[in-house]
């Protein structure tokens, strides 16, 4: 057990008006939470040293195993701003190495000036604001920031940390298997070769209903993000992908057992898309029979509910619904809208997977809202249009920024891991004012 004080004292000179504004302000330029950190590593440096040397000037120093050799100024940068350490160093007589024994008590990287608290957040930040607003906010609210390729650098590092560390917690937890998962895709701006940078991104929920984070990649294909979650081995064998009707995606991840549901507002998003595609028809005609199609699946999504216990009535609803979108395709085709004709009759079976599961006792949802307003995170912090990322920078940042949206306890424990977080329950600090 290590106790260390010392005295300080703040004295006060006024002469002229005042306001509380300009003693706060004063207060905060002295610094004085590094003042006394300063004071604190001056304290047990040497008492580290004088354990192992000695007291300094002492005569007789034969009976110790090790002797002072001199010192060296050391810079830090923490949350308290830059610092600049008196560090001792120490010889073994023996071997004669010289080494510098406060630095891994206190942690310290002997190479790495930032230390993890500062980097931490300034990365946090930048989950949220450009790196030049980063580098803008922790000057004017901390004092002291990094360079913004810095913060790239380390919140690249970090990002590639904490996507192996999500994979270990889904891992650990593969004793509950989700029946469903949700899949999609956006693009952003590239700062490499390509114009664009693919995004990828999976998710589901547990049997709570909390959303869990399954992966995410830029610029790899939907089969390389499939191994991913094939690698995770937290999917049940028939579990079912809802999205969109992204072909490349349905392609990739539903393989042998798995099921496909065709989330309804894309399907009805890109009946309109065909339509107009098609060129055949106006705009009232397009949007009344968008409306149309509309009726049949959301009049099968109130009969799901209705007839969930009634089997045999389900399945003939169903089958009403999935006969009368294939009608409808034939009655498209025969005008000529032979694209969304082929749309239809092509997703009637995908786009009542949930009511076809419900006759099984399962429950999928119809929709893809959860992973659309995942989407929306992204668009938040990645696609403004004077953005550009290469592959890496943009992969960790999402990693980091969907595990803080989707899995917050996890983004803490990672944080909480990172920054040694438990051993603060073992420090005590009294501060006595006479």
């Amino acid at each position: 057990m290590i106790e260390i004080s010392f005295p300080m004292h703040i004295n006060f000179t006024i002469d002229g008006e005042f306001t509380l504004v300009n003693i706060a302000e004063k207060i905060k330029n002295l610094e004085l939470e590094k003042l006394v950190l300063n004071q604190f590593v001056e304290n047990i440096n040497e008492i580290i040293t004088t354990e192992l040397c000695g007291d300094k000037y002492q005569h007789n120093k034969k009976e110790t195993q090790f002797e002072r050799a001199g010192n060296y100024t050391r810079k830090i940068i923490t949350l308290l701003g830059e610092s600049e350490l008196k560090i001792d160093k120490i010889r073994n007589k023996s071997t004669k190495e010289i080494f510098k024994p406060i630095l891994p008590i206190l942690g310290i990287n002997p190479y790495k000036n930032s230390q993890d608290d500062i980097v931490f957040t300034s990365m946090d930040i930048a989950t949220k604001s450009s790196y030049r607003d980063t580098v803008y906010i922790m000057e004017n609210f901390l004092k002291k920031t990094l360079s913004p390729s810095t913060i790239n650098r380390k919140l690249i590092k970090l990002g590639i940390e904490i996507k192996e560390f999500i994979k270990n917690k889904n891992k650990e937890n593969n004793e509950e298997e989700y029946d469903h998962f949700y899949g999609d895709g956006t693009k952003s701006h590239s700062q490499e070769d390509r114009y664009k940078n693919d995004i990828k991104v999976a998710m589901t929920h547990n049997k709570k209903g909390e959303k869990v984070f399954l992966g995410c990649n830029v610029n790899k294909s939907w089969h390389d993000l499939g191994e991913e979650l094939d690698e995770l081995n937290v999917l049940t064998p028939d579990a079912v992908l809802v999205s969109d009707a992204e072909p490349g995606l349905k392609n990739a991840l539903v393989t042998a057992e798995r099921k496909y549901q065709l989330d309804f507002i894309h399907f009805i998003r890109d009946i309109g898309f065909k339509l107009w595609n098609d060129e055949k028809l106006d705009l009232d005609m397009r949007k009344n029979i968008k409306k149309y199609v509309e009726k049949i699946i959301y009049k099968l999504k109130n009969q799901t509910l209705k007839y969930a216990e009634n089997k045999k009535e389900l399945k003939m609803k169903i089958n009403e619904a999935v006969d009368k979108l294939q009608e409808f395709s034939e009655y498209l085709y025969e005008i000529d809208c032979k694209k969304t004709a082929s749309f239809i009759n092509k997703h009637s079976n995908d786009v009542v997977t949930f009511a076809i599961l419900t006759v099984d006792g399962k429950n999928i949802p119809w929709n893809s809202n959860s992973i659309e307003r995942l989407m929306g995170e992204i668009q938040k912090r990645c696609k403004h249009k004077w953005m550009r990322w290469t592959t890496q920078g943009q992969e960790s940042l999402l990693n980091l920024i969907l595990t803080r949206y989707i899995n917050p306890e996890n983004y803490e424990e990672f944080k909480n891991q990172k920054l040694k977080t438990q051993h603060i329950k073992n420090i005590q600090i009294k501060i006595t004012t006479t």
